[in-house]
């Protein structure tokens, strides 16, 4: 990545970054501060993985997917440099290195004032860890891709601390023992560290389906009646991150932001497949739940807002994601489950979930192999009181929302 920028005169050190990473809530974070700053009246440049709909969404301006012959423009240029890195010992760049490029090139070309920039993997040794942001962001670590990150919870704090920079201020939602990991980095780095609960906390005032309320107060800041749209407590921490950083940037004298833009940002953000309401009658909720920490946070939200309502389950995973953690948290809400596989070749067989779950759960269990049939069979067969929930992984969202949307 270094060497590549080099060769294109290092666009990065033009542009200013607000670089987030974290097990979960990376999306939802990023997309709070996008809406706040987009409010404000900043051209906000928005980088994030994987795509929900189709692969121009993953690099947005101002909420607008990037633009297909612009972004052609930007490939064009790479496309030596990447013929000629490739003959050198460093190799072929890989996939997300030649897209986290582009995003660069793309953003520099529209001229943004910022970039929201999403972590893909990890921290340390990721390709979006080429910037030095205004702040960095680790939103919570919990245990994930642990062949590539480690197997323990430390370890993949200590990856994900690798964005921590030189005296560059850093958020955490992180708790023990993650916690103490990010502290001795940031402390290594003389970065200012900022913690949730320590130093910044928000109460929660109310909740239902169609959004909730909170109370932020940090050192030096209160605000009462925060509204945001999107659902479970996990999101309040999101938002309160994203608070806490625009806070943060404009008491150092950078991207000011009025009282107003931060609460129609955060009242106005919305975030595909992240308990997404995807249809009424039947309600359709979408959820992107793939590790064990989401999977608690989906079913502390179900928990609160089913009112007792039975859920008809739909449910396609990766093959590395089979684990009691990544299921058993939601199982108990299930009447029935329709399994189903997303068109990848990480996604495990329907067969292999199938039988996964039956050692789990008696309830009614059915498999279809397209995600889209299985959203269909769910949604046909579920009475009023019901709710179909669609989870397991953002590949089996994105299939399922393509079809949805696609029926209007």
């Amino acid at each position: 990545m270094e060497a590549l920028l080099e060769r294109l005169g290092n666009p990065h050190r033009q542009m200013r970054f607000l670089h987030v990473a974290g097990t979960n809530g990376k999306g939802s974070t990023c997309a709070y501060l996008a809406s706040i700053y987009q409010q404000a009246g900043y051209r906000v440049g928005r980088y994030t993985s994987p795509y929900i709909m189709h692969f121009y969404d993953r690099i947005s301006i101002n909420g607008r997917d990037a633009e297909e012959e612009k972004l052609a423009v930007c490939a064009e240029k790479l496309k030596p440099h990447i013929r000629e890195i490739s003959e050198t010992e460093l190799g072929q760049p890989t996939e997300f290195e030649v897209i986290t490029l582009l995003a660069i090139l793309y953003f520099l070309e529209q001229k943004t004032d910022l970039v929201v920039w999403e972590t893909g993997l990890g921290g340390r040794l990721d390709a979006t860890n080429v910037v030095t942001p205004l702040i960095s962001i680790i939103t919570n670590v919990g245990l994930d891709h642990v062949l590539l990150l480690g197997p323990t919870i430390e370890a993949i704090a200590a990856e994900k601390a690798g964005i921590v920079k030189n005296g560059i201020p850093v958020i955490t939602a992180a708790v023990s023992p993650a916690l103490e990991v990010i502290a001795e980095r940031a402390k290594e780095a003389q970065a200012p560290l900022f913690v949730l609960s320590r130093d910044f906390t928000y109460n929660r005032l109310r909740y239902s389906l169609a959004g909730q309320a909170f109370d932020f107060r940090s050192a030096n800041s209160e605000f009462k009646q925060l509204e945001i749209a999107m659902l479970g407590e996990h999101q309040c921490q999101n938002a309160a991150l994203a608070v806490q950083a625009v806070l943060l940037l404009a008491k150092n004298g950078q991207l000011p932001v009025s009282e107003q833009a931060l609460r129609e940002g955060l009242q106005n953000t919305r975030w595909p497949g992240r308990l997404e309401i995807a249809g009424q009658q039947p309600l359709v909720l979408l959820d992107g739940a793939h590790n064990p920490h989401g999977a608690d946070a989906l079913a502390n939200a179900l928990g609160e807002l089913l009112e007792g309502r039975k859920v008809r389950l739909v449910i396609g995973i990766l093959q590395d994601k089979l684990l009691p953690g990544v299921v058993d948290p939601i199982l108990p809400f299930a009447e029935s489950i329709v399994v189903t596989a997303p068109n990848t070749p990480r996604a495990a067989t329907v067969q292999e979930v199938a039988a996964f779950l039956r050692e789990r759960t008696d309830v009614p269990l059915r498999q279809i192999a397209r995600v889209a049939d299985a959203v269909k069979d769910a949604v046909d067969s579920a009475k009023p009181e019901h709710i179909v929930l669609v989870t397991g992984s953002l590949y089996t969202i994105s299939e399922a929302r393509q079809f949805v949307c696609g029926k209007g």
